[in-house]
Parts: structure tokens; C-alpha cells; sequence
């Protein structure tokens, strides 16, 4: 076929034009949100790109779209997301959210709550009636611990991070506050009537109501009865007039008034039910028509006339008992309907009580709405509360004129990687590690040397913990500080010279910069000293002491320089700590020491046996600098450390393992039993793998570390906002070699990483993902196509590009090779006629 080898030619090079933006976050816990990270390996493509040998062209073209475009995030690459409009992103000062934190209140979140220095929507405003004018500021509260970041499982068996909203939490509560206390008459002769109150206008988040109806009664309650919409006139009796509400025209006709101030409309040929004062009436396409006031003057001549609302809002607010400040048992209405977990609380005073006979007066001090959740709200990163199906009632979010909104964690800040992985067989684990001078550094930590034992370093070269005796090839750790900022060394010593030697030496290889160095030794008569200069920090070396050390049944006099490879004692710097064993600590036992990264993590290492060999090794990753996890409660400096993750590493049938599991709670996606997931308070990023087969092979730990707190992004908004991500800098060309593939030359799906292009009808690969269903055209819907990631448990990752037909899947095509910073979550669905104008979303539930 011509257009595949024009694509395989094409790609043979690697080429690229639209820039793609991506946050690099590795293949673990793959979200579409990452690409093409999963997917690139130091600038390379590290899988095959499949077409279907009898696919249309357009598949093709598809294929190519993708490739070209893609590039990947280099060094010097940076990201961001912003949010445009009436927003507030959650932060006090310097106090930045943290995972797993609430937004409130300020004692073990951020903020009590938010007023118009955060949200212009809720600007200060003002009451004026003969009263005098009555000004009022504005607030929503969340002094509750009831909005969290979290990773789990959603009620949709989704697995990611989420603001989570628990069900039955109070999530917030509204406040309209009046400086001076809001002061109305009583009038008992016209229905406990609050005169200084109706017709007049309050605005919520930026919304004006007025007040259509305005009652007190003989006792504490007041009901305040509300009107606004998007089209407000008045009509004379007999009048006809036209609207657009929401795009669409009504013609309104006002037909009839009485003396009872009532009315009645014919809206595009619809009669309404004659309606008093603060009633509303839904017309049959669902909009809203509220009237809101009759003037009918009862003499020849006179005025008969109504004003209402077309397109409306009633909201009713309602307190049985205004004295009371605790209470709130009666809910918000909206358009008549009470809305579960929306409770109002009117705040004020009696000042007359009003009788049957005798007027009254009352003041207003607050109105609130106290919001309680009624089900679990998952909010994923691009997602907002109101945009929740699980809200079903959206008036809950009271005015619906404020948001919750989700981006996801920061991408701007920049991850090493901390890990723990098997090497020579299951045999060992390495530890791999980014100082804070940026140095990547990669060392031996334990080597399982029998069927249930195991011992420091690796099957060749051991690690001293305990630096007092290190011996030829031995691994060693150096910290010049004791703090988040120390900078830390592996050193592997490479031996020295004996004393008889001229010009002698000893040598050390610096794993960060993978140079071996020379130091000069100066000689005694039984003794050796030398210096040894990292990063600007000195520390000196010596031949260990000749004193017996115990061996088992055996004495060494390991610090003899008579001959060559001298054991060492090295000093200077942060000191390692050891536990003695009999005359002197073996070197490497009954021991600990640490190491500290980039972004103020320490990696601690104990060896606790009083013997070489050792049936555990401990390690743990905390957050080094106890400031940066404040306000999470149980964590203290330095004293009690923030655990990230800590293990027991164990030797079972000569291979390594993690046991004793602690530190963040770790979550399994129902389709990856082999992985593991979490976020640390820092913004962290764990998986644990463990592959299944009954501990065939070792497991493994990997932390994408950020380099200063990562923090969630999470905005309140008000009215309509956007967010844009955006991928700048270093960003380079991936590039491809012999990467493509028709679908009947792989012979594994999971072998690889894989980008499958076209539907399981033309692609035999893509029918394997999906099962081989029996119909090919299942799940797929005219005029949408599908992008799906799928992880196997050997951490391969493929993504099916794929339509119902070849230009639907051209369209997911170009949308990928053009919007690739929208991507997110396991699946979306694409669906348009061009990419800039397509629609992304998600599936939708089975």
C-alpha cells in the first residue's frame, strides 16, 4: 500500500511541526494528560506506531498527523495551566495547598473564606429603603474540612486524583453580611408585610434579585420571596410584546388583571394559570415566567398593569426563628422547589413585635445558605462541581453563579526520580537519585546472597554504611549539611597505594559525575591520611583503624597500608550513625545513614545485624523539611518526619522484595492488580509495583519527586471561566526509527508500547485491545471517535486512536496532533467536523 510506505518513510526520520505540550511524568500510571511522555525515551519513540494492512488511507494520514507533531519536553521545558476570568486559586500568602489538604478552614487548610479581594462576583452592595441605606459585604465560607485532594477510586471505578467533596459534608456556606443591621416595618394590616424590604433589589455572587415578596408574621419568622431573569418588562393589560431568552423569541401577552393583584400571560400561544405575586409558572420548553408585581387602579381609566419576569429565578428564603443563630431547618427554594442540603439561616432581631392589630419592626443582620453535600462529588483534573452528574440539584451551589474547578497538579514544577529497582536477576536493588546539586546518582544498596539473607552493596562491592572501616570497591555515602539543602555523594573507593609506593595515592569514583579522581596519601609509620574535596566541602580519609575487628571466628587488620587497598575511615560532613558489635561495629552493620534530594526529600537506610549477613534492610523516603507539610495534622519538624513510603527490604528464594509496607495509603486501579498508586502531601507521586505470579519477581518502588512543592491546582470561580495549558521552552522533535507497523506484523499487543490507529474492523490490533468483540463496531458511534490508553502489567502502554469511520478517526488524528494539552483522563470521545471546533469528553458510564 503506497501511503503506508510514504508514512514509514516519513517517520524513518522523524519530523515535527505542531508542538504538543505534555508535563513529563514517565509511563507509570498512564493518563492521556502525559502524552507523549509514555511514549518517548531520551527523545526517542520507545514503541511502534500500527495501521491496519486494509485500512483506508485516511487511517494513514492519521498516523502521520500524530508522528509529526509529537515532540517531547527537553531539559530546560516548562508547562503551566491558567485560568481566565473571575477566579481565585486556592493559596494564602506563601501558604500553598498541599495534597491531601482542605481548602479550609485556615487552621488545617488555606483559607477561612473568600470575599470581593478574591471574586469580583462578590462585591459589597447596598440596601436602600426610607429606612436609610443599608450596605453589605459578601462571602463564602469554607471553615469546614470538608473539601480534599485525593487519589482513588470514584463511584465510576475511575481511579486518579480528584477534589473529593464527601456526601453529608457541609462544603460551604454563603454569607451576605450587612454592616449596619437591614431594618423594615412590620405591616400587620397587609399580611405581616415588610415594607422596607419588598421591591427592593439584593445582588447574590453578582446576580440581582428583587425582592417580589416580603413577610414577617406575629412571631420570628421572615420569608423573603425573590425575582430576577434575563428578561424583566412591564405589560399593560391587552399589551402584547416580544423577548429573546436564550435565543429563542416569546411573544407575551398580558390578558388579564384584577383587584386580587392577579394575573394571567399567553406566552407563544401558552395561557398560564391566573398567578399571584411571587408565583412562577413553567411553560412547557421549561422556561420560567415570574410575576413579580399588579398595579390595578379600580376606577374608569385606571392603570392595569403587571411586571414580571421571563426566563426566571425565584428564590424563596425562609427562617422560622431569625433570633435563633444556629438554626437552620428550612431549606432553599429555587422556582418553587425545595433543595435538599441548601438550609437558609436569617439572622436579626424582633425590635416590635407585630400583632394582628399592631404593626412591628425587625432588622436583618445576615442572610446565609449552608451547602451540604448529597452525594460523593468527584471533581477530576478539567472538571468542576457544578459539572458533577452526581449533582443532580445544581441550585445546591447556591446563585450557581460560584465553582469549584480541578487542573490537576501543578505541571510548571519539575520531577526527579526517586527509585528502587531490581537488578542481575531479582538479585539486587539499586537506588536512583537526584542531589540537590541536580546530579543523578544511581548505587547498590542490597544484594540477596543466599535464599533468605541479604547484605549491603551488590553481589560484587559492598555498602558502608558505617564509615569507619571501607573496604577496596566498597560504596560509601558523603553529606556535606545536615539539612534539606545538603548536598549528598555516593563514592565508590577504588583503593590506594601501600605505603612503601612512591607519589601514593588512593582513588575514588564520584557516581554523580561518573569521573574517578586521584587523592594524594601521606604515609606514617603505620598510619595514612588524605583529603578528599566534593562540591566545595572537605573531608578527610585515614587508614582504619588496626584495632581487632570482629569477623566471626576470624580477626582483620583491615587498616594495615604494608600493602596495597588499605581499608579507609572517612570524617567530615554529616556524620553517619552505627550501633557497636563487640570490639569494634563491622563496617556496614548495626548502621544507618541517608541521603537527601532535590526538592527536600532524605532517603534513610538502617542495617540493623550485628553480622554481615541480615535477613532486613530498612529505608524510608520522608519530606525532609518538616515547614513544608505545616498545616497536615500529625507532622512536626523534623522530630516525627512526614513518611512518604518506608519498606523492609526482605530475601525470599534469593530475590529481593519490599515488605512492612507504611507511609501513604497506595491505590489499586481494578485493571492494574500489579501497581499501586499515590500522592504524598508534597505533591510526590508513588507506584509501588508488584508483579502477581506468587513472587516471581522482586518488587518495585518509583517517585516522581517534585522539585518544590507541587501543589493541586484548585480554583473557586464565578461566571465563566476557561483554562489553557500551555507546554513552552526546550521542546524538541521525537524522533522515530522503523517504528511503524501494519497490524499483521505484531504478533504481541503487550509486548510493546503501541499507538493503534483505526477500529477493530480494519485493525486486528485494535480488536485485540478491545477483546476481540464479535461486532466490530461495538462501542463506536457514527461521527465520534475514540482515544483510549490501556496499561499491562508488564508496564507497557498502548493507545488506540480509532473511529467509526476513517474520517472519525482522521478527526481524533489531527485533534491529538493539534490539542494535545486538552488530552486527559483513561478515554475521550471526539466528535466535530474540524479539530479546532471538536468536542472532547468523556465516555459515558456503563
Amino acid at each position: 500500500m503506497k501511503v503506508k510506505k510514504i508514512a514509514k518513510r516519513i517517520l524513518a526520520v522523524g519530523a515535527g511541526a505542531t508542538m504538543l505540550g505534555a508535563t513529563v511524568m514517565g509511563a507509570m500510571a498512564a493518563d492521556l494528560s502525559e502524552y507523549p511522555s509514555m511514549f518517548v525515551s531520551d527523545g526517542v519513540f520507545n514503541g511502534l506506531l500500527v495501521v491496519g494492512e486494509n485500512a483506508a488511507s485516511v487511517d494513514n494520514l492519521a498516523m502521520t498527523d500524530i508522528a509529526a507533531s509529537m515532540k517531547y519536553a527537553g531539559a530546560a521545558a516548562t508547562s503551566s495551566v491558567a485560568v481566565s476570568g473571575d477566579a481565585w486559586m486556592v493559596k494564602s500568602g506563601t501558604d500553598d495547598l498541599e495534597f491531601g489538604e482542605s481548602i479550609g478552614p485556615a487552621t488545617g487548610g488555606v483559607v477561612d473564606f473568600v470575599d470581593d479581594d478574591d471574586l469580583t462576583a462578590l462585591a459589597d452592595g447596598e440596601l436602600t429603603s426610607s429606612k436609610g441605606t443599608f450596605k453589605y459585604e459578601q462571602f463564602i465560607y469554607f471553615d469546614r474540612t470538608s473539601i480534599n485532594t485525593s487519589y482513588e477510586e470514584d463511584d465510576e471505578d475511575v481511579t486518579s486524583d480528584f477534589v473529593k467533596i464527601k456526601d453529608g459534608a457541609q462544603f460551604a456556606r454563603y454569607e451576605m453580611n450587612f454592616l449596619t443591621a437591614a431594618k423594615s416595618d412590620i405591616d400587620s394590616s397587609e399580611s405581616y408585610k415588610l415594607d422596607d424590604f419588598e421591591d427592593k433589589t439584593l445582588t447574590f455572587m453578582g446576580k440581582t434579585f428583587n425582592i417580589v415578596k416580603a413577610r414577617g408574621d406575629a412571631a420570628q419568622k421572615v420569608t423573603l420571596t425573590m425575582m430576577s431573569g434575563s428578561e424583566k418588562d412591564t405589560l399593560l393589560e391587552g399589551e402584547s410584546k416580544s423577548y429573546t431568552v436564550d435565543g429563542k423569541e416569546y411573544d407575551a401577552n398580558l390578558l388579564f388583571t384584577d383587584s386580587k393583584n392577579k394575573a394571567k400571560f399567553t406566552i407563544n400561544g401558552e395561557t398560564t394559570p391566573l398567578m399571584s405575586e411571587g408565583d412562577t409558572e413553567t411553560l412547557s420548553d421549561g422556561t420560567v415566567i415570574g410575576l413579580s408585581e399588579v398595579l390595578y387602579q379600580d376606577y374608569a381609566g385606571g392603570v392595569h398593569q403587571a411586571e414580571f419576569f421571563l426566563g426566571a429565578d425565584k428564590l424563596e428564603l425562609e427562617d422560622d426563628v431569625i433570633h435563633t443563630n444556629s438554626s437552620d431547618t428550612d431549606d432553599l427554594k429555587v422556582n418553587d422547589e425545595a433543595i435538599d442540603g441548601a438550609r437558609v439561616i436569617i439572622r436579626g432581631n424582633m425590635l416590635t413585635q407585630a400583632t394582628t392589630t399592631v404593626d412591628g419592626e425587625l432588622e436583618i443582620d445576615s442572610i446565609m445558605i449552608n451547602m451540604t453535600a448529597q452525594e460523593d462529588y468527584f471533581i477530576a483534573p478539567g472538571e468542576t462541581l457544578l459539572g458533577q452528574a452526581e449533582l443532580e440539584e445544581k441550585d445546591l451551589v447556591f446563585s450557581q453563579n460560584w465553582d469549584v474547578r480541578y487542573e490537576g497538579l501543578n505541571p510548571a514544577v519539575k520531577t526527579d526520580e526517586i527509585s528502587v529497582k531490581d537488578k542481575a536477576g531479582e538479585k539486587e536493588y539499586w537506588v536512583k537519585f537526584t542531589n540537590s546539586a541536580g546530579q543523578v546518582i544511581d548505587f547498590p544498596l542490597a544484594f540477596a546472597s543466599a535464599a533468605t539473607s541479604m547484605r549491603l552493596g551488590s553481589q560484587d562491592d559492598k555498602l558502608y554504611l558505617n564509615k569507619s572501616s571501607i573496604g577496596d570497591e566498597g560504596y560509601f555515602i558523603l553529606n556535606d549539611d545536615t539539612d534539606k539543602d545538603s548536598v549528598s555523594h555516593v563514592v565508590q573507593y577504588k583503593g590506594a597505594d601501600k605505603r612503601t609506593a612512591s607519589n601514593p595515592n588512593a582513588k575514588f569514583k564520584v557516581l554523580a559525575t561518573g569521573e574517578t579522581v586521584e587523592r594524594p596519601v601521606t604515609h606514617g609509620a603505620s598510619s595514612a591520611t588524605g583529603t578528599l574535596k566534593l562540591g566545595g566541602k572537605t573531608y578527610n580519609f585515614a587508614n582504619a583503624s588496626n584495632a581487632a575487628i570482629a569477623a566471626g571466628a576470624g580477626v582483620l587488620n583491615t587498616g594495615a597500608t604494608d600493602s596495597d587497598d588499605w581499608n579507609i575511615s572517612i570524617t567530615g560532613g554529616a556524620a553517619a550513625t552505627f550501633l557497636s558489635v563487640g570490639l569494634l561495629a563491622l563496617a556496614g552493620n548495626g548502621s544507618s545513614d541517608y541521603v537527601v534530594t532535590q526538592g527536600g526529600g532524605k532517603i534513610w537506610f538502617e542495617d540493623a545485624s550485628a553480622t554481615e549477613e541480615t535477613n532486613q534492610i530498612r529505608f524510608n523516603v520522608s519530606l525532609f523539611d518538616g515547614d513544608r507539610i505545616d498545616d497536615l495534622k500529625g507532622t512536626v519538624a523534623e522530630a516525627t518526619p512526614y513518611y512518604v513510603k518506608a519498606f523492609n527490604i526482605t530475601a525470599s528464594g534469593t530475590e529481593l522484595d519490599l515488605a512492612s509496607e507504611t507511609g501513604i495509603t497506595l491505590v489499586s486501579p481494578d485493571d492494574d492488580e500489579d501497581n499501586s498508586y499515590g500522592y504524598s502531601a508534597n505533591g510526590a507521586w508513588v507506584q509501588r509495583n508488584s508483579p502477581s505470579g506468587g513472587g516471581t519477581s522482586s518488587d518495585t518502588l518509583v517517585i516522581k519527586w517534585p522539585q518544590a512543592l507541587k501543589s493541586p491546582l484548585v480554583y473557586v470561580t464565578s461566571g465563566a471561566t476557561s483554562s489553557s495549558s500551555k507546554a513552552a521552552g526546550d521542546m524538541k522533535a521525537v524522533t522515530f526509527v522503523d517504528a511503524t507497523k501494519l497490524d499483521s506484523e505484531v504478533a504481541d499487543a503487550k509486548a510493546q508500547n503501541l499507538v493503534v490507529v483505526g477500529g477493530p474492523c480494519v485493525n486486528t490490533v485494535a480488536a485485540e485491545l478491545l477483546g476481540n468483540p464479535s461486532d466490530c463496531t461495538e462501542g463506536f458511534t457514527p461521527g465520534k471517535a475514540r482515544v483510549k490508553l490501556f496499561e499491562h502489567a508488564n508496564g507497557n502502554v498502548a493507545m488506540l486512536v480509532a473511529g467509526y469511520s476513517g474520517a472519525d478517526t482522521r478527526l481524533a488524528g489531527k485533534v491529538i496532533a493539534n490539542r494535545a494539552g486538552e488530552l486527559s483522563g483513561k478515554e475521550l470521545v471526539v466528535e466535530g467536523t474540524t479539530y479546532a471546533d471538536a468536542k472532547l469528553s468523556k465516555p459515558a458510564a456503563n
